[in-house]
């Protein structure tokens, strides 16, 4: 365990753990880097941006979702051409 993370336990709803999951799997990552990286980018917002701050953001956040959909459609290659 890294020295600088605090272990710290949830209940989550079961439809909410199977979307986490579901979207960590997908992404390749753990369920407690997709909790980590939605929890900080949740606090990103409440911080004073500049027009800048938020373009980026929103390009991200586009990449993100791009990168998301180029898997899936892998994905579906892979499994039409069994």
């Amino acid at each position: 365990m890294q020295s600088n993370r605090e272990p710290f336990i949830v209940r989550l709803p079961i439809q909410l753990h199977a979307q986490i999951k579901s979207t960590a799997k997908a992404d390749r990552r753990s369920m407690n880097n997709e909790i980590v990286g939605r929890l900080e980018r949740s606090f990103e917002g409440s911080q004073t941006k500049t027009a800048d701050d938020i373009i980026k953001i929103l390009l991200l956040q586009k990449i993100e979702f791009l990168e998301k959909k180029v898997k899936a459609y892998e994905l579906a290659c892979r499994y039409s051409a069994e």
